[in-house]
């Protein structure tokens, strides 16, 4: 069978092309360090793979929210134990001042001190995280959720609760509503313990203070009884405002504990991927270098073939 000299020349440029395509190829593998470099290369794993770094941005994510709300709820959790520290000190100078020893002008230098602690509860109530949202305003977190209106604190927030996502199926929530948190406090305001009505602890300690800077009579007079029984009902409600603060803390130690789990189990898992990433994409250096010796030989040895195809013209023999 005869073969024409524009054939031999064609299959010769043809040859050579696909060497080149093949070594250029291996060069890219090489280059990059990865063995699929386009989808078409395997389309199977080229699939795995998307699937793989699709989890693994997913759960990238999931370590960022982690580390925003590890840091909310460790300064939420600062927040409240400065207002438990406070209402501990209110609770303190309570007692002193239902004393029958201390007497009205006592009370009332008192009443000054508990006025500078009530004043520290409202700015540890609008508490911001590092991103500047106040922890307690519930979704309403860029606008300040407790307002001082000449001693009446106002909740000016919602009732919702900010929750982030630590997994493909876990949420949690990176802080708490200033409502159920201060607002809610299932106080006495009559004394009967039995029928408990809903009070916030700014109106507890206000009232306290004003107990005490309008207490009246001479010096040496001693507090009427009325007067015993309001400062041991607000004493009451302090210990309830203590109690319900104090589990909102430990709600929080719960959450951050469970945040922490998850976050170990995220870290396991981008091992993980990494890992089957690497079986999947890696290229083999070895293989890989040996493939490229042989490539080139082979490319060599189209050129040199083609040069020959080349002078193989019939005119070269007349």
């Amino acid at each position: 069978m005869r073969v024409a000299t524009s054939t031999a020349y064609s299959q010769g440029v043809t040859s050579i092309n696909d060497q080149n395509f093949r070594l250029n190829k291996t060069y890219l593998q090489i280059s990059t360090g990865k063995r699929i470099t386009a989808p078409s290369d395997d389309p199977a794993a080229a699939a795995k793979i998307l699937g793989l770094n699709q989890a693994k941005s997913r759960t990238e994510q999931f370590q960022e929210n982690i580390n925003v709300l590890k840091s909310s709820l460790q300064i939420e959790e600062t927040s409240l134990q400065g207002i438990v520290d406070t209402l501990q000190r209110v609770r303190e100078l309570s007692i002193q001042a239902n004393n029958d020893t201390y007497d009205a002008s006592q009370r009332r230098d008192i009443s000054l001190e508990i006025q500078e602690q009530f004043e520290a509860i409202v700015g540890f109530s609008n508490t911001t995280n590092g991103n500047g949202e106040f922890l307690f305003g519930g979704f309403d977190n860029r606008n300040v959720p407790f307002v001082n209106n000449s001693g009446v604190v106002e909740y000016q927030g919602d009732h919702g609760q900010q929750l982030l996502q630590i997994s493909d199926t876990r949420q949690i929530a990176s802080g708490d509503n200033g409502f159920d948190t201060f607002m809610n406090i299932r106080g006495s305001d009559n004394g009967d313990t039995s029928n408990a009505c809903p009070m916030s602890v700014f109106a507890i300690v206000k009232e306290l203070e004003t107990i005490l800077s309008t207490n009246t009579g001479s010096p040496s007079a001693n507090p009427t009884e009325d007067f015993h029984e309001s400062m041991s009902r607000i004493i009451d409600n302090i210990d309830v405002a203590l109690g319900q603060i104090s589990d909102a803390q430990g709600a929080i130690g719960a959450r951050i504990n469970a945040t922490e789990s998850q976050e170990n189990v995220n870290e396991d898992y981008l091992v993980q991927l990494a890992s089957t990433l690497s079986d999947t994409e890696d290229l083999d250096y070895t293989e890989a270098v040996s493939q490229l010796e042989q490539q080139q030989a082979g490319l060599q040895a189209s050129q040199q073939a083609f040069t020959k195809i080349q002078g193989l013209s019939l005119f070269n023999f007349l």
